[in-house]
């Protein structure tokens, strides 16, 4: 616990301008720095972490495993239809040791909505609708799983040369961290908020990188439940879910608020994956971690099927 907590007020003294929307960084960072994280500690130096407490001007119900690419292998599953299920059920078939729901998809049909390649076989492509929130790329340069990729990817036509030379790549988005930096997602449309908009060139002066989104707001600065993936400078993946729609006990995250986390747990590349009802966060020795949402419970048995996933053996 002590090494964790001097691992964010490190990050804390090297951080600067990322305040957003109408939160106040200062009291957020606190409150994440001063939360108390129960902390599992997993095989091969993983650890799954968790913890719940005000954050945003909300309560917040945050889940993570933390582990070396090095000493475990990484792969993005592909069961789409009939072969979709549950995080956990999967997991265990597969003999997984942690496993988190993955990439979009059409919910009746259970298969992907975006685009999916493994090895030489695409298996999935990026359907036009999923565009105002697919920007990038994620995968694995080897077979191993073992060197994760985050690439940026706002054009369909970019996939196969930004994901050259990778084993398996899936679309997803948005970007939340790229080198270290937030990405600040500034609205366009009749939905934008105009003072969110002011507040985010405020940022942008004080070094934050902006990125605009043709976009209604309900999806980027709504709060949510969410997941994402990410990596940090010293090999480590990070599996992330920010529980959300319970009331006073969950209230999930905003694009914004989802890459302050992340970037307050060390990452310095993180993209976003599939939330809402998907978010599920699995692992062999505690089962789910998460509150899912999708049976309205906030218990651990709330899951949903998916068609792809992210599973480390």
């Amino acid at each position: 616990m002590t090494r964790l907590l001097l691992t964010i007020i490190i990050l804390l003294a090297a951080s600067t301008g990322l305040a957003a929307q109408e939160h106040d960084s200062k009291s957020d960072s606190l409150a994440f720095v001063n939360a108390k994280w129960e902390i599992t500690e997993l095989e091969k130096g993983a650890q799954a972490l968790y913890a719940q407490f005000p954050m945003f001007n909300s309560m917040q119900s945050i889940c993570v495993v933390k582990y070396p690419m090095k000493k475990f292998c990484t792969e993005i599953l592909h069961r789409p239809g009939k072969t979709a299920g549950k995080p956990s059920v999967i997991g265990k078939e597969t003999g997984a040791k942690f496993a988190l729901n993955g990439g979009y998809f059409h919910v009746k049909q259970r298969i992907p909505s975006v685009y999916f390649r493994k090895d030489k076989e695409q298996l999935g492509y990026t359907h036009p609708t999923e565009l105002y929130r697919v920007d990038g790329l994620m995968g694995f340069k080897d077979s191993k799983g073992r060197k994760a990729r985050i690439a940026t990817a706002t054009d369909t036509t970019q996939y196969a040369q930004v994901s050259k030379g990778w084993h398996s790549a899936m679309a997803t988005g948005p970007m939340l961290i790229v080198d270290g930096d937030i990405i600040v997602p500034v609205l366009t449309g009749d939905s934008a908020d105009g003072d969110n908009v002011a507040a985010m060139k405020q940022e942008q002066k004080q070094g934050a990188k902006i990125r605009t989104h043709y976009s209604s707001s309900q999806f980027y600065d709504k709060r949510h439940p969410r997941a994402a993936f990410g990596t940090d400078e010293n090999g480590y993946a990070y599996l992330v879910v920010i529980d959300g729609r319970f009331k006073g006990q969950a209230d999930g995250a905003s694009i914004y608020e989802t890459a302050f986390i992340c970037h307050m747990l060390g990452m310095t590349e993180a993209i976003n994956l599939d939330g809402g009802g998907s978010t599920t966060l699995w692992t062999e020795k505690t089962g789910v971690i998460n509150h899912p949402h999708d049976n309205r419970k906030f218990d651990h048995d709330g899951e949903r099927s998916v068609p792809n996933l992210i599973v480390v053996y």
